[in-house]
């Protein structure tokens, strides 16, 4: 497929026009506060152009952004996301762009608090107009909105956020009180400005190199004057009314007054905040002089459904006898607050999520969890005395009331495909949230629930960022939570795969898997996902990604091995090579290349659309399948495991696309190469339990995950963004960090009070060998590439085609858009079928309605499963992605100033002497000391079996790739206390670790297989 047919992940151009071609090969430096979401988006995209020379510096002080562009010399600075201000030797010396999340005429740090307050610039006066939003109710005095905002990308200079524009984009804004901060910025901002940074970088160009300017006369090259006024896309003025400088608009100003405010301001004003500051809430009890911040409203509309023992037990006989601002009921950590009733149809109440109890001025702040928790945290625990939990009661979506989780359910012919909606804050699994999500996946799977054939993860603003690091960091013993965590989201992903061995969790025993129900399971990635949200959406039959979501699947930025079963879904999916990169590179992924790896199967909709605007196509796509048959496979790609089996000797045409995959997925169990499905997740949870108990491995983690959730400040860049200089690797960079000097492997299990699982005498083999040499024979892994093979069909159709009566599940060359049309359930219709059309070639429609950017107008429109986004076979797709070959790398950049060398230098000035110092006092004795020794979280012990090796390891390595040999030894298992050999040692895969979306800690490097190799297995003495 040509990449100009559809539109590309991230940006508005799917590659550089030719007179452009030498942008690509011009040195940019990114000058950046923190590595965010925008910044990831840009890396990922300026990869996706074939931008080669790009490298990243935290602004963490103006001597090294001064070094770097230098070091660098650099042709171009980018700033995606700074928040201080650039040292004049930068901006004099080098043409350096400058992202601002507002339009031209806008000024000022909280551009985003400001529009979402309700500001639509037509008081001049920032204190009066604060005023004006802030202490007057919207029910008295409504508020007028703006139509758009906008985002601009400026040449810095030394007056702040104002310099030459060089690009802009506008974008409507959605209702105010229907989107948060975060969410606008990683939305509709983060779209936009991609769109005016290409632009600006492209325009830089013509106006330098296209003008014939020498480098040295640079700074004298100048914008258009027509840039500074109409935007990119449009062609227009701004839309959205008069502009202001706006000042800092402190956390301590954002008060909600209950007496004044109702429900809806309530939200405007935690909306605006959210996630950062934060909103103010006053001291909530008489004896508590703290406030707190308040994050993640939303709203309970009407006052009748509100059950009336809540306050009756309290004294209150009718709704409107209650004070406002009285917690009247929590429910699984969050609050619900009654409000003022404006007119009898006022919103009842808000529900408050989440808080976060301040700390003094430059102190490391607090995390943010459960507001209950927060409010006990902050001394204010009376307030809750005599409140009641209001629980959710029921899944089924209940419009005007706030659920976690719910359920909606579409249908084709009597079947049914479940939609699971969640939107935990900020993405964030907690234990309890994952408990919640289990229970609403098997209610929405149980045989009441009617002819349920497609199991859908619909997710909410994000996917998934994986386990709670807030709620860990909160807890009093961290690593505990962590293991209680990571068992629980767990319990989720083996739910979802529904192995058909033997053995399974505990909680599934006696259970019938999906599969041999009759039910797939479909990813639905509609936001961004890390870490362990993306190894859960692996997990599932069929990955449909919107295009534009950023995925980050590593672990090990946050020093976590990580678990999800993402040895068994990424090594199946995405191949040995692939795999080993998605867990070592710690890149962020844009959804093409994802889908070339093999760890999503199909894009939809455009880079520029939002989730409401894309949600349609994904409902169609689950239609599609769920109306789909096996004359559609050529079009069709899945997970391997649900793919043709070698075993089904002969398909039938018109067979039910979701009974092949249930019976082939049933297949790949029945006819495995493979060990259970139970022994990846004893193997995973054997290596975290050595990242939360370990008195050396773990301080890997708990020192991270606290510098990250405590907002620490970065000392240095993370060398694998880093081209400048002469950047050494970091500790993750190095075999050696996943060391775990003095372990026995097994004895991990007694620190949580368990016996050692049995599978650990031969799970090892189930690990990624995250070093893995593509030489390396692995065992039960995905081919690197597959060709798609022929199914022969009972009863082929002559034409080669499918069947007129049945359409054809994807189109080759099929789009659809999302549709006005809806049912009564506010669903989209299926628009009706032409025979001989493709179901979504049928279902094309215009963009060049009113109101669409120029930008998206050029664009083929948006996709659904399209014929070349789906194909069955195993292994990683070629699916053409820019400047993509078959071996395009997940690494953004083509080379590396990190030398051979520097890899011994960094051994030698790393902390593993002290280490050895410390492993020596701590495991001197080990033979008689008990695993209850000082260590950090441990928890008490038991006497569990250990039918594992004995011997002592000094590292949670894998047994090095030449253990594949025939050479190898033979593995000494204890039974029944005598020692005896067994077979040679199972052949490795290897090993991973954690990262999420986590700025300034995502640290990590580029491929160090021929030094391993060089140096040998890593060894620590002890």
């Amino acid at each position: 497929m040509s990449t100009s047919s559809i539109s590309p992940p991230l940006g508005p151009l799917s590659s550089l026009p030719p007179h452009l071609v030498g942008l690509k090969n011009l040195r940019i430096l990114l000058l950046v506060t923190s590595i965010n979401s925008f910044t990831q988006r840009v890396i990922s995209y300026l990869d996706y152009l074939g931008f080669e020379q790009v490298s990243v510096q935290l602004a963490t002080s103006d001597e090294k952004m001064v070094e770097a562009a230098e070091g660098w010399q650099a042709d171009l600075v980018l700033c995606p996301f700074l928040t201080k201000k650039l040292p004049e030797s930068i901006y004099s010396k080098w043409i350096t762009l400058v992202v601002h999340p507002g339009p031209p005429g806008d000024a000022g740090p909280s551009s985003l608090d400001w529009v979402l307050l309700g500001d639509d610039g037509s008081t001049a006066d920032s204190s009066l107009a604060l005023t004006n939003l802030l202490t007057k109710s919207t029910s008295d005095s409504p508020l007028t909105q703006r139509s758009h905002w906008g985002t601009i990308c400026f040449q810095a200079n030394e007056e702040l956020d104002g310099g030459a524009v060089w690009a802009w984009e506008q974008y409507a804004l959605p209702p105010i009180g229907t989107i948060t901060k975060a969410g606008l910025y990683q939305g509709y901002h983060s779209s936009a400005a991609m769109s005016a940074v290409i632009h600006a970088l492209c325009r830089v160009y013509e106006q330098t190199v296209g003008a014939g300017l020498p480098k040295e006369q640079w700074l004298k090259a100048t914008p258009k004057e027509e840039w500074s006024t109409k935007c990119v896309s449009l062609g227009e003025p701004f839309l959205g009314g008069k502009n202001n400088d706006r000042p800092l608009l402190q956390s301590t100003k954002r008060r909600p007054d209950w007496n004044v405010h109702t429900a809806e301001d309530i939200l405007r004003i935690l909306n605006a905040s959210d996630s950062q500051p934060g909103a103010m809430l006053n001291p909530l009890t008489t004896n508590a002089k703290s406030s707190l911040f308040a994050y993640g409203a939303h709203l309970h509309i009407d006052a009748s459904t509100v059950p009336t023992e809540l306050y009756t037990s309290r004294g209150w006989e009718i709704y409107s006898a209650i004070p406002d601002g009285t917690i009247l009921a929590t429910r699984d950590g969050a609050i619900f607050i009654k409000t003022r009733q404006a007119t009898e149809a006022s919103t009842a109440g808000v529900w408050i999520t989440h808080g976060r109890v301040p700390r003094g001025k430059d102190k490391p702040i607090d995390p943010k969890i459960p507001m209950v928790e927060a409010i006990k945290a902050g001394g204010h625990g009376a307030i809750l005395d005599g409140v009641k939990e209001w629980a959710q009661g029921g899944w089924e979506e209940r419009k005007g009331e706030w659920q976690e989780v719910f359920v909606r359910s579409i249908e084709e012919n009597g079947e049914i495909a479940q939609l699971v909606y969640w939107n935990f804050y900020n993405g964030a699994f907690t234990t309890e949230n994952c408990k919640t999500l289990l229970k609403a996946l098997r209610w929405a799977t149980r045989e009441k629930r009617g002819d349920v054939k497609l199991l859908a993860l619909m997710g909410g603003n994000y996917f998934s960022n994986g386990i709670a690091l807030n709620t860990i960091e909160h807890a009093s013993s961290p690593g505990l939570e962590t293991w209680n965590n990571i068992n629980a989201i767990d319990d989720i992903v083996s739910f979802l795969v529904g192995d058909t061995h033997e053995e399974v969790p505990e909680f599934l025993k006696g259970t019938t898997p999906l599969c041999q129900r009759g039910i797939s399971t479909v990813a639905c990635v509609r936001g961004n996902a890390a870490a362990g949200g993306v190894a859960l959406a692996a997990a599932c039959d069929v990955v449909i990604a919107g295009r534009g979501v950023v995925l980050n699947p590593s672990y090990r930025g946050m020093g976590l091995h990580g678990s999800e079963l993402h040895s068994y879904s990424y090594l199946k999916r995405c191949g040995p090579k692939h795999a080993a990169t998605l867990l070592r590179a710690m890149k962020p992924l844009n959804s093409d290349i994802a889908q070339s790896y093999g760890l999503v199967d199909a894009q939809v909709g455009q880079s520029s659309q939002t989730q409401t605007e894309t949600e349609p196509l994904f409902i169609e796509s689950l239609r599609a399948i769920l109306k789909g048959t096996t004359s559609d496979l050529a079009s069709f790609r899945c997970a391997p495991w649900v793919a043709r089996h070698p075993a089904l000797k002969v398909v039938r045409h018109d067979r039910p696309l979701v009974q092949f995959m249930c019976e082939n997925k049933s297949l790949t169990y029945q006819h495995r190469d493979f060990p259970p499905l139970f022994h990846y997740r004893n193997e995973e949870l054997s290596q975290m339990l050595l990242d939360s108990f370990h008195p050396v491995r773990s301080e890997r983690y708990h020192s991270r995950r606290y510098k990250f959730i405590r907002k620490i400040k970065a000392d240095s860049t993370p060398a694998r963004y880093m081209l400048h200089g002469n950047a050494k690797p970091d500790p993750e960079d190095l075999p050696e960090f996943d060391d775990a000097p003095g372990w026995t492997r097994g004895e991990e299990w007694k620190w949580a009070g368990l016996p050692t699982p049995e599978s650990l005498q031969t799970s090892e083999k189930t690990r990624i060998n995250m070093w893995y040499r593509e030489e390396t024979p692995i065992a039960a892994a995905a081919p690197a590439t597959a060709e798609h093979k022929e199914i022969p069909m009972e009863t082929a159709p002559t034409n080669g085609t499918a069947d007129e009566s049945v359409p054809q599940l994807m189109s080759r060359n099929g789009s659809a858009s999302s549709s006005s049309e809806t049912s009564e359930s506010g669903l989209p219709q299926t628009p009706g079928l032409s025979k001989n059309l493709g179901i979504f070639e049928n279902m094309k429609r215009s963009l060049s309605s009113e109101g669409k950017s120029k930008s998206q107008s050029s664009e083929s429109g948006p996709r659904v499963l399209s014929g070349d986004d789906f194909g069955l076979k195993e292994g990683p797709r070629e699916v053409k992605v820019g400047r993509t070959s078959p071996e395009r790398r997940l690494s953004v950049f083509s080379k590396t100033t990190i030398k051979a060398g520097d890899v011994d230098e960094v051994k030698k000035e790393s902390k593993f002497k002290q280490l050895k110092n410390k492993v020596k006092s701590a495991f001197r004795s080990k033979s008689s000391t008990s695993p209850t020794s000082k260590t950090r979280d441990l928890p008490p012990t038991t006497n569990g079996d250990v039918n594992v090796t004995p011997k002592r390891a000094t590292t949670a390595l894998p047994p090095s790739t030449e253990a594949l040999s025939p050479k190898s030894s033979p593995v000494k298992v204890v039974e029944n206390g005598t020692a005896k050999q067994t077979a040679p040692a199972p052949a490795p895969l290897g090993k991973g670790e954690r990262e999420t979306e986590w700025p300034c800690l995502v640290t990590g490097g580029e491929e160090w297989e021929e030094q391993r190799k060089a140096n040998g297995p890593p060894h620590v003495e002890v």
